[in-house]
């Protein structure tokens, strides 16, 4: 089935989670991070059916990505909030050259191109940051019929997955951990193309 479902904080949830590494000798003054990613999109188009061939295509503006929400914090479980100034400062060090470079790459996108199906179903999926297309399986509880779809997965990646390196302040004193978390969750009615 082609269809269309409708995007939205109530439906659906995409973040990485970055820790922070506790070895190093400034990390009381780090803490871990969540960072949700709204699509540019509030409605996605999709086919369903055959399940393998499903496909689709998201696209997030990297100065729109939400950094410590404290709900968001919340739902993943990392505990107190953060304050507004570290939000900030954790959002522009992202943001920055040697990071996302949003600068020259405004954007990212994830897509899927299949999926294969068993329990969990793997998502064939490439997210594309600073120009560069990384594909990976994504596992997802999924279930697809006529009128409905849910997803929920997570899976661990490294930065060097996707070919970037974790922040590292001045002589490494206070660093992110390499391993990065995706959290997907989708609750959504599907609507037919009309």
């Amino acid at each position: 089935m082609n269809g269309y479902i409708e995007l939205n904080p109530s439906s659906f949830f995409a973040a990485v989670i970055v820790r922070n590494d506790s070895s190093r000798v400034l990390s009381r003054l780090g803490h871990d991070h969540v960072v949700r990613a709204l699509p540019e999109a509030s409605r996605l188009e999709l086919s369903t059916a055959p399940l393998e061939a499903m496909s689709f295509e998201l696209h997030f503006a990297a100065d729109r990505l939400v950094v410590d929400d404290a709900p968001d914090r919340s739902r993943v479980g990392l505990g107190a909030p953060v304050s507004d100034k570290d939000r900030r400062a954790t959002a522009d060090n992202m943001l920055s050259k040697g990071q996302l470079d949003a600068g020259r790459f405004p954007r990212l996108s994830f897509a899927c191109r299949g999926v294969q199906p068993g329990s969990p179903a793997t998502l064939l999926a490439s997210l594309t940051i600073r120009g560069h297309q990384h594909a990976f399986d994504f596992p997802l509880d999924l279930h697809v019929d006529q009128t409905r779809i849910e997803a929920r997965g997570q899976v661990e990646l490294t930065h060097a997955d996707l070919g970037l390196k974790p922040y590292r302040a001045p002589m490494g004193a206070l660093q992110n951990r390499p391993e990065l978390t995706f959290v997907v969750e989708l609750s959504a009615d599907l609507h037919p193309l009309s």
